[in-house]
């Protein structure tokens, strides 16, 4: 299997998983609530990249929800546009910048984590 297939399973199982979370929270008629809980929830950690070239996904938790983005789409995956969530405004090697109303925020990979053990 080549690097490239893994890294699209990567991909798909990191959408996956960021689809079942909002239909779970559509079934339980939680999905306005956990977007309100991305506003009010403290703090902010980049989990990790995934993708390849240009078509990157950035995985990122926001106190305990977590949440996907894809560059170009300033919103989380399935999360509806409101003046809480936090855009995306880019990702840039292992970093990703968050806005949201006057807040800015990079966050970046801890190098630590690009080795292996």
């Amino acid at each position: 299997m080549s690097v490239r297939e893994l890294m699209r399973l990567d991909t798909a199982l990191a959408l996956s998983h960021a689809k079942k979370s909002l239909r779970k929270q559509d079934n339980t008629g939680s999905a306005v609530a956990g977007s309100e809980r991305m506003m009010h929830s403290g703090s902010l950690n980049l989990v990790a990249i995934y993708g390849v070239g240009k078509k990157l996904l950035a995985e990122v938790t926001v106190g305990t929800q977590q949440y996907v983005y894809m560059r170009g789409q300033a919103l989380p995956v399935g999360v509806k546009a409101n003046s809480s969530a936090y855009l995306l405004r880019g990702i840039s090697g292992s970093c990703v910048q968050l806005e949201r109303k006057d807040e800015a925020h990079t966050l970046c990979l801890h190098p630590s984590l690009w080795t292996a053990k």
